[in-house]
């Protein structure tokens, strides 16, 4: 599958209100993003941990972020 598509999919699955599965559908296909997809693929796992209220694991994310691109405006409360 296309790194988009996972992207896509943790997308739909936050839409869904599954979270958790929209998480587990970017950790399990990390090692598929390339420099280009790694940004928003983070960032649909930041959403959906920010959305399921797991405070921790959007600041893992969030810092993840930061280190690729630290302006991004929904990480800064969690930096």
């Amino acid at each position: 599958m296309p790194t988009k598509q996972h992207i896509l999919k943790s997308a739909a699955l936050r839409g869904q209100r599954k979270f958790d599965d929209a998480i587990s559908e970017i950790e399990n296909n990390r090692s598929s993003f390339d420099d280009i997809s790694l940004l928003p693929a983070l960032l649909q796992a930041f959403y959906a941990a920010h959305e399921a209220g797991d405070k921790q694991a959007a600041q893992i994310y969030a810092e993840q972020i930061k280190t690729i691109e630290p302006d991004v405006p929904s990480i800064q409360s969690y930096l």
